[in-house]
């Protein structure tokens, strides 16, 4: 009876200690920006070297008036046990027109948390990985495997303009202590907005292509699977550069993680067989039968 209510008791106070700190929001957002704060959801905003480059440079300017943020949480999951992913969104908040602009992509940033000596430990933090989406609002993200024991995110966007429009997915990893964005692909293209046959300005052809992928475990030389799967990509369609001339998009791509990146390993195009046409046997006829009277 002593062994069993010293074994309730010890349970009871590790069960405790877990409950002492539970994974906080707020505390984890101080340690991914300068000066966060919580009530007003705003931090100070750390210029990235993209920002600081002219005359073209990704996200807002690096002005005074735009050093302040307002931060969102788009995403907060836990992959595994005592691994948690968070994703964040930041806008500048004094920004003409809230930032709500075709070309105001947000800053994405990640940080991930293990349980660890009884407290959650940032193990990785990035908050401006890239700058992605439009009009002010952060792109699709959902969490994906890329490895048997790795994580990463998917960001799909998509783009129209004048009757073109586009998609593309961005994947963004932990790498040491920072994240970062190790693959990029566009995986739809068309022209079907702008194409009219009938009005002299508008493109002559119509377009249009698609990719899909996959991640697929790979085997290295001592039998054992490599840390990250590699990716298959699979297009088909047309492309047009000048819009006059159409150019094939039947290919399929492997990539293979290496040296912090997806690397293009191999890229075979393809010609699609056109389908046979069908042989239309002629119509079988038969004598009209003779009446006998």
């Amino acid at each position: 009876m002593k062994t069993l209510t010293l074994f309730l008791v010890c349970s009871s106070a590790t069960i405790f200690l877990q409950a002492q700190e539970p994974f906080s929001r707020v505390e984890a957002l101080k340690q991914i920006y300068s000066q966060y704060d919580a009530k007003k959801e705003t931090a100070q905003w750390v210029c990235t070297k993209e920002q600081a480059r002219e005359p073209t440079h990704e996200g807002w300017h690096c002005d005074k008036e735009d050093e302040t943020v307002s931060v969102s949480v788009e995403l907060i999951t836990e992959v595994q046990k005592g691994t948690i992913y968070l994703v964040t969104s930041a806008k500048p908040v004094n920004f003409p027109d809230n930032y709500e602009c075709h070309a105001c992509a947000p800053a994405i940033g990640v940080g991930v948390f293990a349980w660890k000596g009884q407290h959650w430990v940032l193990e990785s933090a990035n908050a401006a990985v890239g700058f992605y989406g439009g009009w002010g609002s952060p792109p699709w993200i959902e969490l994906v495997q890329v490895g048997p024991e790795k994580h990463g995110l998917l960001l799909s966007d998509s783009d129209m303009g004048g009757g073109f429009a586009s998609s593309g997915k961005a994947l963004l990893t932990p790498l040491g202590k920072t994240v970062s964005e190790v693959w990029r692909i566009q995986d739809e293209q068309d022209d079907d907005g702008a194409y009219d046959p009938t009005d002299e300005y508008s493109p002559k052809v119509r377009y249009k292509s698609s990719a899909a992928f996959r991640f697929y475990a790979t085997n290295l030389d001592n039998g054992s699977l490599a840390d990250y799967y590699d990716i298959e990509v699979i297009s088909r369609g047309n492309s047009s550069k000048d819009l006059v001339h159409l150019k094939p998009e039947n290919w399929t791509e492997i990539y293979r993680f290496k040296d912090g990146k997806y690397k293009l390993l191999s890229h075979k195009d393809f010609i699609e067989n056109p389908k046979p046409k069908p042989v239309h046997s002629l119509p079988e006829t038969s004598a009209t039968p003779r009446q006998v009277k």
